[in-house]
């Protein structure tokens, strides 16, 4: 195979990779048409940036054509670049050039419609077995996610459609993943399980008949388990499998007696035998093989429900995109199109965009992989970081390209570089990475004005909620204006700390919270992602009132509402109202908007479930109500999270082609509970995961969870690739292995755990899991600028750190002692040592005082939308002429006069007198035939229509007619958009004319032509704006009884 010519710059963290790139589109545009430039980025904003510095860099080297012209190149995401190949190519591909694309945040949605049936078909046999597999378990942990098997099922559609994997490679997959999962257990039982179940029992019934009345401690929590268990054995319920790894670490204290001691040490022996049980095996098995054809029809599902519907997500941009580049014929077409390409963010590159990026530049002249290895993290926008590191690593040895690395760092202070280099050399070795060819050169920065060292330890005392603690008050007194702590104001100067500068990065979501708590109570304001933006009690407040507006049987909602709205937050008069005799009424007695929220009721037919969000949001007491709860700020950035969401369902939902309601958006709510936005104050510290601080950079960095273990992915889906790795193949085979847990929080001594972990499958896990470890440490340790701040627990082994070791232990050292370096290897490292300490005491915090805004009446505005059709100026009308045109029309039957309105309406704009008669009859039966009209003769609606045209024709001999003319004027703040049947432009002026199918009998003409009298004054003022002075004359036309009719305003009676 043929290596195109791939130029590879290796771009550590903060070294300039964007201008990098951006000098090189510079030079390009002087060789080549800048239109044939292609540059993709992972993010929207990262594009953005990209074209208009490029831009920029252009206009200043004085070639402004070629700057405009590359408006017309390929910037964008790798899916904006792959939507325009497919669009592009769309009808080679039997596709419509028009395909909605569904947004990210949509599909879920989108998928959980499609892919409900085939999910549910498989539910019964899943949830039976995930029960005994102890996933539907309280969690005992709140950093430990609860087993959930549709998650799974998610995760191996999303493997499977990155690495280009069908739903038959899924049931292939399958095969694998029970062949290396039961090499994993040993050989069953010969006993057979009937006897491993009988056994056990009898052990548990011997335990308990040996407990004695007092028993330790250290017994309590295993007596409990036994006579739980043996309550299920005697209900005939199934032991689950954690209840059997739980029954296997059983124990007592010696004190308890040998008697018990012996007892507790048999049902361990009994329970032990889990490994052996044939039932394992079968579970174990069928959970497989039923889960990954659970993915595979909902895959199926998900494809089949997106092709009906013209529907495409960006995973299948993507792969259409490849088939584009492996059909001949439209990649030559697109190869005469695009000459240069880069490719910003190369580490972070899923298989299926490898494909992508390595079949494009087959098609053209050169192409740029930009990237970092060293910050290339497993599962990150589905990248496979061994795939990534192979393809640089093939590209410098095999491709005709140029290699490059950017090694000079413009972020950070230099004790900061200094350190990066020395602690992460044996790591990157290990993984395959030339440490010389990886490691920063120099920095840019200045250390220059700063009075102490870039590296900090802060050692935590106490339990974890202690340690937060401490640390928050670490972070409230750095922050403090008198600290000592200086940053670099980017103006050559220093500056102060400021808590905008700081940023925690933590392991998980749980350790977040806390520092996030943490810092809380110190009134230290806090920028974070945080679950529960349905739980919130403001979004709680205005989500009951939408509840209740869409369904007034809705009484939970209405005694929340009473609840939130009691003027004494402490009243339980909510709760007696909804014990009432008469509940709906004592609760909207105690509801004091129940007025508005009916008005509002009436509306809702022309509202958008979004819209009512609105609409519930801006009620005064609903605002009034969550002003006085304090931290205005944060509650309303809440609510504008909620006003997206609901914008968010309405787009996937036009997107999936389906309904948006009311009980949708509340459904939706409760099923994707998203997050709460992060505060948009410019004094908050940041606290984010690891993973979330990829790309971004602070000038205070502090790193905890330092004591984690790193965990290998062995019981999860991943993806897995058989012999050695091909970057120029990237999809070629892959499969998905996923071995199930089935002991739940049972985590170790199950034996499991050590065979998984021991198989050749399980070492190359471990392996990949420590370089990722690794590679993760190193983004955190890369994002600071001025200041690094290492947080461990002062108590136990720093795990984390130990990825770092190479041929010897303890490579990185912190000190303990205020006097001691940083070590790492032979290199040492002055720092800031400290070991921060807390207590219990409650902190006391100054109660802000409640908002109060200033009482005034509600002001009411018009809408800013005006219909002249709904026109009601509330002034009196008057017919000022009569013309008789005709003879009324002849109707038989009882016809309905909304179609038969309608039906001549379409007939007289339609027609056209210089037409050949029988084409205008023609027309006319055919525009009656479409609207089932039958009840009026075509012939006779023709007539009509020429006695209007002959009478129009002598009166305004020099008249334009205008049908059906579209009006669109800003009347002061409102807007109005209508469309005048008849304009009639002559010498003298204009004259409006609507059509109106009344069939009144001749003395209420008069009042029914001027009740019309508002929308066509509507009319005149809007033309007035194009036509200003011109005339203006009103006529209702009223085919139906041959009249035309000349109104005007009563006053003016002229």
């Amino acid at each position: 195979m043929s290596i195109p010519a791939i130029n590879s710059v290796v771009a550590s963290a903060g070294a300039g990779k964007t201008t990098r790139i951006v000098n090189d589109i510079a030079a390009e545009v002087t060789v080549r048409d800048p239109e044939s430039i292609v540059a993709t980025t992972f993010t929207v904003k990262a594009a953005d940036e990209l074209i208009e510095r490029s831009r920029a860099r252009l206009f200043q080297a004085g070639l402004p054509d070629k700057a405009a012209r590359l408006l017309g190149a390929r910037f964008g995401t790798i899916n904006a670049i792959c939507g325009q190949i497919v669009a592009e190519n769309a009808i080679g591909l039997g596709r419509s050039p028009r395909a909605e694309v569904i947004p990210e945040a949509g599909v879920g949605r989108v998928f959980a419609v499609s892919a409900d049936a085939a999910i549910e078909r498989h539910a019964p046999v899943l949830n039976d077995l995930g029960d005994a597999m102890g996933f539907f378990e309280p969690k005992r942990a709140p950093d430990v996610e609860r087993s959930d098997w549709r998650t799974t099922v998610r995760r191996l559609i999303e493997l499977a459609r990155s690495n280009g994997l069908d739903a038959e490679a899924l049931e292939r997959s399958a095969d694998r993943s029970v062949e290396s999962f039961l090499a994993l257990l040993p050989a069953p039982s010969a006993d057979g399980g009937d006897h491993l179940d009988a056994d056990l029992d009898a052990a548990v019934m011997a335990a308990l008949a040996v407990v004695p009345a007092e028993f330790s401690a250290t017994a309590k929590s295993s007596v409990a388990l036994l006579r739980q268990v043996n309550a299920g054995n005697r209900r005939g319920e199934r032991l689950s499998w954690p209840d059997w790894a739980r029954l296997s670490k059983v124990s007592c204290a010696k004190k308890d007696g040998p008697t018990l001691i012996d007892a507790m040490a048999a049902v361990c022996r009994a329970a032990s035998r889990h490994t052996e049980h044939p039932r394992l095996r079968e579970h174990c098995t069928q959970f497989i093989r039923t889960i990954f054809t659970c993915a595979a029809e909902a895959l199926s599902a998900f494809q089949a429900w997106k092709s009906e519907r013209g529907l495409l997500d960006f995973i299948d941009q993507e792969a259409l995109a490849l088939d584009v580049l492996r059909d001949p014929v439209m990649a030559a077409r697109l190869g005469e199109r695009i000459g240069r390409v880069f490719v910003d963010e190369f580490q972070d590159s899923s298989p299926l965009q490898i494909a992508i990026f390595t079949a494009i530049a087959d098609l053209v002249d050169a192409s740029t992989w930009v990237g970092d290895p060293k910050q290339a993290i497993y599962g990150f926008r589905n990248a496979d970081s061994m795939l990534t590191q192979a393809a640089f690593a093939g590209v410098a040895s095999l491709s005709s390209g140029s290699q490059d690395v950017l090694a000079t760092s413009y972020r950070s202070r230099e004790g900061i570089i200094r350190f990066a280099n020395a602690a992460f050399a044996p790591a990157l070795a290990a993984m395959g990475l030339d440490p010389a060819e990886h490691a920063f050169a120099e920095t840019a920065r200045s250390d220059q004005g700063f009075d102490h060292s870039p590296l900090s330890v802060w050692w935590l005392e106490g339990k974890l909620d202690l340690q937060y603690a401490a640390l928050a008050a670490a972070i409230r007194d750095a922050i403090a204006p008198d600290s000592g702590w200086q940053v670099d104001d980017r103006r050559g100067g220093l500056r102060p700390l400021g808590a905008a500068d700081v940023a925690i990065l933590c392991r998980s979501r749980a350790d977040i919270a806390k520092a996030a708590a943490a810092l809380g109570e110190l009134g230290v304001h806090v920028a974070v992602e945080r679950e529960g933006l349905a739980r919130t009690p403001h979004v709680e407040l205005v989500m009951a009132a939408f509840r209740w507006v869409a369904d007034p049987t809705d009484r939970l909602a209405l005694a929340e509402l009473a609840r939130f709205l009691a003027d004494d937050p402490e009243s339980d008069a909510w709760l007696a109202a909804a014990a009432a005799d008469d509940q709906t009424a004592a609760l909207r007695a105690a509801v004091p908007i129940v007025p508005q929220l009916e008005a509002l009721r009436e509306t809702i037919l022309s509202l958008t479930p979004a819209d009512l969000v609105d609409a519930v949001m801006v009620l005064p007491e609903i605002t009034r109500r969550i002003e006085t709860w304090g931290d205005v700020a944060t509650r309303f950035d809440d609510l504008e999270a909620l006003r997206g969401f609901a914008r968010g369902y309405e787009e996937s939902c036009a997107s999936a082609g389906a309904p948006a309601t009311p009980s949708g958006l509340v459904l939706a709510l409760g099923a994707e509970e998203p997050q709460r936005p992060r505060s948009l104050r410019d004094d908050a510290v940041k606290v984010m995961t690891y993973h979330g601080a990829k790309g971004l950079e602070w000038p205070c960095v502090i790193l905890t969870g330092l004591n984690k273990v790193p965990k290998p992915r062995l019981f999860e889906p991943v993806a897995e690739a058989d012999g050695a790795i091909d970057w120029r193949d990237p999809l070629a085979n892959r499969w998905i292995r996923y071995w199930p847990w089935p002991y739940a929080s049972q985590s170790k001594d199950v034996r499991l755990d050590e065979a998984a972990l021991a198989s050749p499958l399980g070492q190359e896990a471990a392996d990949r899991a420590r370089d990722e470890e690794a590679r993760l440490l190193y983004v955190g340790v890369t994002r600071a600028r001025d200041h690094l701040v290492f947080a461990p627990p002062a108590k136990g082994d720093l795990k984390w750190l130990e990825v770092l070791d190479g041929a010897q232990p303890g490579h990185v050292t912190l000190p303990r002692a205020e006097a001691n370096p940083v070590q790492a290897g032979q290199d040492v490292f002055p720092a800031r040592t400290a070991t921060l300490t807390s207590d219990d005491t409650p902190v006391v915090r100054p109660i802000a005082g409640p908002f109060v805004r200033v009482s005034r009446p509600p002001s009411t505005r018009p809408p800013l939308n005006r219909r002249p059709s709904a026109a009601d100026e509330g002034e009196a009308y008057a017919v000022v002429e009569k013309i008789q045109l005709g003879p009324r029309l002849a109707l038989t039957g009882t016809p309905d006069m909304t179609r038969l309105g309608e039906a001549v309406h379409a007939i007289i704009a339609a027609d056209r007198t210089a037409m050949p008669h029988p084409d205008r009859l023609a027309r006319a039966q055919a525009i009656l035939e479409r609207w089932q009209v039958h009840q009026v003769a075509a012939q006779d609606v023709l007539g009509a229509s020429d006695r209007l045209s002959a009478h129009l024709g002598s009166r305004w001999p020099d008249g334009r007619l205008h049908r059906e003319t579209p009006v669109s004027a800003r009347l002061g703040d409102q807007l109005v958009n209508g469309r005048i049947d008849l304009l009639v432009e002559h010498g003298t002026g204009l004259a409006v004319i609507d059509h109106k199918a009344f069939p009144g009998s001749r003395d209420s003409w008069e009042a029914r032509a001027a009740g019309y009298g508002p929308q066509l004054a509507l009319y005149a003022e809007a033309l007035d704006k194009a036509r200003p002075g011109s005339p203006c004359e009103l006529y209702i036309h009223m085919p139906i009884v041959g009249a035309l009719l000349r109104v005007t305003r009563a006053a003016t009676n002229a």
